[in-house]
């Protein structure tokens, strides 16, 4: 454990409490960060939000450009007739 600790530059802990103390990481800042929404057109024309995602958009929009409906045994029809990738403003 003293090496864990050495490692992390941490110091051991003097008093008998249970509680180990709370460790707060800041992983990238919201102003920064941009968002995408994936956009989907029904076969119906509804356009629908279909999730929001922060980064990688266009394998998500790719997979739902994917999704079928079946028609029987071997005929397939798509879910959605437009896919669209929108980049959303923080």
């Amino acid at each position: 454990m003293t090496a864990q600790l050495d490692m992390f530059g941490a110091e051991p802990s003097t008093d008998d409490s249970l509680v180990a103390p709370a460790i707060t990481l800041r992983l990238a800042s919201p102003a920064n960060e941009t968002e995408f929404a994936i956009i989907v057109t029904e076969l119906s024309g509804n356009k629908t939000e279909l999730c929001r995602v922060g980064s990688n958009p266009e394998a998500v929009a790719e997979a739902a450009r994917r999704k079928t409906n079946p028609l029987g045994r071997s005929r397939r029809t798509p879910l959605y007739s437009k896919v669209e990738v929108v980049e959303l403003k923080p």
